[in-house]
């Protein structure tokens, strides 16, 4: 389904969801086409629990995900939802003994046949993503050989593969040098981008999502305290309710938000 940007793909309605307690609690969220929506929250704050509701792995007590033109997810079968939304996950498992081509074609499950017999079309899409997040040039070595951050762009690759429309992506980043960092963020705002997508990235670095998040979520307690675009949401008032600090936050010259935690003497 083709929809012009900013057109809402993705739309979570009044989410409520528990384990032993409440996770989330009344989140509601649209996820437009080719913008990158941020999620900013601390430790146990909801952000993976939404993810996966906007995902339909969880089922919301209360609430619907809609998929445009498809409706609520939890009417839609796996494999359909797969063929729509893609996720990398934090930490994701990768098989070693596989090579990157043979782990990367495995997004292509959700378009395969009862007999799963992949076709040229398969691996052309597989080769295409592979050269978007450059990794080409690893396409016969095996997995083992990757470095942390190639890791994490195979990933990237086989969520592509996919071909969704919506990508959301938890914590991509994390445990990573910047330079690796600053490189994936990069490469998910050319992809989203160029192929018109709804992208969710969940991430604890403020500074990036601030710097690549056309709009920026700040969730607390499994509730939204603030969304908008990051020059609006990203202050010192907000900050610092949500991870309960006082922080330095000044504008760049390309109108971004920049911030710095404030060390006070006794601090520990």
């Amino acid at each position: 389904m083709s929809l012009a940007r900013g057109e809402t793909v993705l739309e979570a309605r009044d989410l409520c969801f528990s384990y032993a307690s409440p996770v989330i609690r009344s989140f509601s969220l649209a996820v437009p086409a080719g913008l990158i929506t941020g999620i900013i929250g601390p430790n146990g704050s909801g952000k993976t629990t939404a993810l996966r509701l906007l995902d339909g792995i969880l089922q919301p007590a209360k609430g619907e995900v809609i998929l445009a033109g498809a409706g609520p997810l939890r009417r839609l079968a796996r494999k359909e939802i797969a063929r729509r939304i893609a996720m990398v996950p934090q930490n994701g498992t990768v098989a070693y003994y596989q090579t990157v081509f043979q782990f990367a074609m495995q997004g292509r499950s959700p378009h395969l046949s009862l007999l799963g017999f992949e076709s040229g079309l398969d691996e052309a899409i597989t080769l295409e993503a592979l050269c978007s997040t450059r990794m080409i040039r690893y396409l016969d070595s095996h997995v083992s050989v990757l470095s942390g951050g190639e890791k994490q762009r195979l990933l990237l690759a086989r969520a592509l593969v996919q071909q969704p429309e919506v990508l959301l992506v938890d914590e991509l980043t994390a445990n990573l040098d910047i330079n690796y960092q600053i490189e994936l963020m990069r490469l998910i705002a050319r992809i989203t981008r160029e192929r018109n997508l709804a992208t969710v990235v969940v991430s604890h670095e403020i500074n990036l999502l601030a710097s690549f998040a056309d709009r920026v979520v700040l969730i607390e307690g499994g509730s939204i305290l603030k969304q908008g675009d990051a020059a609006d949401v990203v202050n010192r008032e907000n900050l610092s309710r949500l991870f309960g600090l006082d922080f330095s936050v000044r504008t760049l010259s390309d109108g971004k938000p920049q911030v710095l935690p404030v060390i006070t003497e006794g601090q520990s």
